[in-house]
């Protein structure tokens, strides 16, 4: 009887398994922008993570990043960034609509205070992405208050070249210290593969002003280049 369940459990991984991807990817970019805010103090990051989807829908991943930001709250600046998510994605039967939901940790080793748990939700269609993120405590934005996220976006692509343009809306008691207590980000962006490697360059902005952004230059416009191979 043991052997039998051994034998079953055996090739129910293998099946498992066989239906499950797992991919990679790297990427070199000018600055590391996350909501329109500079993470790496305008300068260079470098990025990867690994993913693992299953044909169900269900997925985990984790990503990382160097970081380095007036940003971040506490007496300790942090040198790391490692997201930690999982979720599930799928369509809606043959209607095109697209629906993805999850978890992610916001990870800053040696940061203090400032790791971040958040849920998400989104639902896409046609090349349009609509998305909202909640956390009861955005502690990588320097505050424990809760903070919500607004998310559209749009993706296609023309003669080769990939084209996406995205808005988001950021709310909450953790943004407090901003002017209103939210502010608006945008970008646009354009991509094409060569040999096998994305080129990228994105223009991205805030409606933040200097003194909102702790009279730093991390809200600024900004042009980023980058680079990136996925596997």
């Amino acid at each position: 009887m043991i052997k039998k369940t051994l034998i079953a459990a055996t090739l129910l991984a293998g099946a498992s398994a066989a239906q499950a991807e797992i991919s990679a990817n790297v990427n070199l970019a000018t600055d590391y922008v996350f909501r329109g805010i500079s993470q790496t103090d305008n300068q260079f990051a470098i990025q990867g993570g690994f993913d693992w989807e299953h044909a169900s829908g269900f997925y985990l991943g984790t990503w990382a990043s160097n970081v380095d930001s007036d940003l971040f709250g506490g007496a300790k600046d942090p040198q790391i960034e490692l997201d930690l998510y999982a979720g599930f994605a799928g369509d809606i039967g043959s209607s095109g609509l697209g629906y993805d939901a999850g978890y992610i940790r916001y990870e800053y080793p040696g940061g203090g205070s400032n790791d971040t748990n958040e849920i998400y939700g989104a639902l896409s269609f046609a090349g349009f992405t609509g998305q909202l993120n909640y956390s009861d405590e955005l502690n990588f934005s320097g505050d424990d208050g809760d903070g919500w996220y607004w998310f559209g976006g749009y993706e296609t692509e023309f003669s080769g070249v990939g084209l996406s343009a995205s808005i988001g809306y950021s709310s909450g008691d953790a943004w407090d210290v901003v002017t209103d207590g939210s502010y608006v980000d945008w970008s646009l962006g354009a991509s094409y593969t060569l040999a096998g490697v994305d080129l990228g360059l994105t223009y991205t902005d805030t409606n933040l002003s200097k003194s909102d952004c702790g009279s730093s230059t991390l809200c600024d416009t900004k042009f980023i280049a980058s680079i990136s191979k996925s596997f």
